[in-house]
């Protein structure tokens, strides 16, 4: 995956490429979608929105642009 924008919940760090290794939790995915990516030892949430698939299978290419299309057009 690759970051398409920075956030002010971002890490210091900017993120150019990354593995997404899960979903996040239900409760942290109230409002936005979350997925899950290693940072430092840990796993960090991050928002779907500010990833797009770059080796990914096209069941999930298709997914993510899903919920940017929704995102976009103002539905969580």
């Amino acid at each position: 995956m690759r970051a398409l924008r920075k956030a002010s919940t971002e890490p210091a760090r900017v993120l150019l490429e990354v593995e997404v290794v899960g979903m996040a939790p239900e409760e942290e995915c109230q409002r936005e979608m979350f997925v899950l990516i290693p940072w430092e030892r840990r796993r960090l949430a991050v928002p779907l929105a500010q990833l797009e698939g770059i080796k990914a299978d096209r069941k999930t290419v298709r997914a993510i642009g899903d919920w940017h299309y929704w995102t976009k057009k103002g539905y969580a």
